[in-house]
């Protein structure tokens, strides 16, 4: 029976039709491929076909849809065998027999019966193929229907580019993203191990912060013996086998002595550390300071989603960054007994922890400074805005040459112990410069962070900033609890951490994050005072609050529990406030354990630090983490000790890293 040239016509009117709604409602690549793939091969009268997409710049052929064939397949293509493809420009008829296409693809084609082929351009690059099977009938195609296969490869080739361009930039803006991420996180794990002093806790903290932000499975650090080829081991992470004897004079070691860089090894390569350590994938980096070897990094498994994963160069970049800070750190560390206690070096180490903070506009001007700056720089404020950073620091060249840096290369710079000099006096500052990007990561200009750290207050008044008055004046009052050691005791954590603080930073001015901070930290630690908590760390805009430790009490965790509730309750207070002046909401999410933990001061006679170690405090941290905005949840311990005072609702136990067993946890209901 003949079809009507009109019936024809109508016919491929509402083919096209109904290609325009696949173009339209179609978001992914695939469902794209498919719909066209299947009114192509109608229109066409035709039982077979594939479309491919090109990728690896032109270097590889992969089956986006396909019909006639199960297979979904990709294939390599040689220069010649793209040259071959490219000669369809338009269109064209395959011969099989004149084909020079690779085995694999040639029978491909062949069980699809491919009769003609139409390459997909974009300018001049091939971003993928059409090809469609013998018709029905064994029929010759017609000119009109040739035409229409141009019509719909043009359609084709617009939505596939509109699609790799989306993808594109949503990878790029994903990799911005996740690079934000990892410059927060090196600053908040170099303000982190920068206050530790004791090699050996600072290195079970190097590595126990380098295997969680890089998801190892394990790890090591292992230090050079004096007069003795074999390193030993200096902090171990999730490590139950033996500690591998290692020397110092294999090859791998003697490149990283050299050279100062780190090395991935992966389960291909034989190398006689991983037979040593038993393990396939490796990421290795030396701990160097100027000339001097520190020690060695050794990770082992990156874990993902889909199981063991071998390390790759952002992974490499990320541990070089984390482990120069951690380096400088050690250094610190191990030179501390050798170096002079003068008094500006204690002062520096007992020194407030408030921060001052400077923002430059994109022409490098103040515009905007805290108090705290103001008195660490010795300027007032109103002669600080609007000056340039290069009169400011005039004096100092090491700054200077940072905040360069900084804004030449968009990453954060910091130094630590970096002397200063102001126009009545030097001192010792911690500085750190980061971008001010908004939300498109356009540059604004810039963070400016300083750290006082040689002006000691009396001890008293120091303290104070950490503990309750009634805390202070006990403590204070009895010389015998200011010694230096540890004990272990059984204490109670809390930590409470701001939810995407740093994406409501971008949306913030400068001197509204500063306020921010200062309002809710005044708000939370006149909360944490109340209940005679100890204010143990404040790191970034997250808090650590100890009971139970330096003074203990019958209902320790009780008061832990009501701090949490009753700072919950402060901030819902304090959003109200913030609605109604326009401003963003303040989340918080807030974790708490109970358990034993050693306890004590750790310094010298003549400098301390009081604090609290060990896997109590990291499971605590862990559920602070895992609690959603508005949630505090606690651990097993805390829910039996106070279960009949507090309203709780059980959840789905987690898995916790470092632990076997799966963490039971509750959820508070406040309200």
């Amino acid at each position: 029976m003949k079809i009507d040239a009109s019936e024809q016509l109508e016919y491929y009117l509402e083919s096209l039709g109904e290609l325009g709604e696949v173009l339209i409602n179609s978001k992914e690549p695939k469902s794209i491929g498919k719909g066209i793939l299947r009114i192509t091969l109608g229109i066409v009268m035709a039982s077979k076909g594939v479309i491919f997409l090109t990728e690896e710049k032109e270097k590889r052929l992969k089956v986006l849809s396909v019909q006639g064939n199960s297979q979904d397949k990709s294939f390599l293509l040689n220069r010649s065998e793209k040259k071959y493809l490219k000669s369809f420009e338009g269109y064209g008829y395959y011969n099989e027999k004149k084909s020079i296409l690779n085995e694999d693809l040639k029978l491909f084609l062949k069980s699809l019966t491919v009769k003609i082929i139409v390459p997909l351009y974009h300018k001049k690059n091939l971003i993928g193929i059409l090809c469609v099977g013998q018709k029905f009938m064994k029929q010759e195609y017609s000119m009109i229907e040739i035409k229409l296969l141009q019509i719909i490869s043009n359609h084709l080739t617009k939505a596939l580019y509109n699609y790799i361009l989306i993808n594109e930039v949503n990878k790029k803006e994903n990799i911005l993203s996740l690079k934000l991420l990892e410059l927060e996180t090196l600053f908040d794990i170099s303000l982190a191990i920068s206050s530790v002093l004791d090699v050996k806790e600072l290195s079970e903290e190097i590595l126990w912060r380098s295997v969680g932000i890089l998801n190892a499975s394990k790890g090591i650090i292992l230090i050079p013996k004096k007069d003795s080829p074999i390193l030993e081991t200096a902090s171990t992470f999730n490590w139950d086998e033996k500690t591998p004897l290692l020397s110092k004079k294999l090859k791998t070691f003697k490149k990283m002595n050299e050279t100062g860089k780190g090395y991935i090894f992966s389960k291909d390569e034989l190398n006689p550390i991983q037979k040593k350590v038993k393990e396939q994938n490796l990421l290795m980096y030396p701990l160097k300071v100027k000339k001097t070897i520190l020690g060695y990094m050794i990770l082992c498994n990156k874990e993902s989603r889909s199981g063991i994963i071998s390390f790759d160069e952002n992974d490499l970049n990320l541990l070089s960054a984390l482990g120069n800070q951690a380096a400088v750190a050690l250094d610190n560390a191990r030179l501390f007994k050798d170096i002079n206690k003068t008094k500006k070096f204690n002062e520096s180490i007992l020194s407030s922890i408030a921060t001052g903070v400077l923002t430059l506009n994109s022409f490098g001007e103040i515009d905007s400074v805290n108090e705290a700056a103001s008195k660490i720089i010795k300027i007032p404020i109103n002669e600080l805005i609007g000056n340039h950073y290069m009169y400011t620091f005039e004096k100092d060249e090491t700054i200077i040459e940072l905040i360069q840096l900084s804004e030449s290369q968009n990453k954060t710079k910091a130094e630590i112990n970096l002397p200063f000099k102001t126009a009545s006096e030097d001192s010792i500052i911690n500085f750190s410069i980061s971008p001010r990007v908004d939300e498109h990561n356009n540059t604004l200009g810039s963070v400016i962070s300083l750290e006082d750290i040689t002006d000691i207050s009396k001890v008293k008044n120091t303290f104070k900033r950490y503990v309750s008055k009634q805390v202070v004046d006990e403590l204070l009052g009895d010389d015998t609890k200011l010694k230096l050691g540890g004990e272990e005791r059984e204490v109670t954590v809390l930590f409470s951490d701001i939810r995407g603080f740093t994406s409501m930073s971008e949306k913030l001015k400068a001197e509204d994050v500063v306020k921010t901070l200062n309002n809710y930290f005044s708000d939370m630690i006149d909360i944490v005072f109340k209940y005679n908590g100890t204010l143990d760390k404040i790191i970034g805009d997250e808090l650590m609050i100890v009971y139970g430790a330096p003074l203990v009490g019958v209902d320790d965790t009780e008061r832990a529990v009501q701090t949490a509730i009753e700072m919950q309750r402060r901030i819902k207070i304090i959003n109200k406030r913030r609605i109604i002046d326009g401003l963003i909401p303040i989340k918080v999410g807030m974790g708490i354990n109970q358990g034993t933990v050693v306890s004590g001061n750790i310094g010298s006679r003549d400098m301390m630090d009081y604090t609290v170690i060990g896997d109590t405090v990291n499971l605590g941290a862990r559920l602070c983490s895992y609690a959603s905005p508005d949630e505090i949840i606690v651990s097993n311990t805390v829910y039996e000790k106070t279960k009949t005072m507090f309203n709780y609702c059980k959840l789905e136990s987690i898995k916790v890293k470092g632990k076997r067993k799966k963490v039971e946890i509750y959820r508070i209901n406040y309200d």
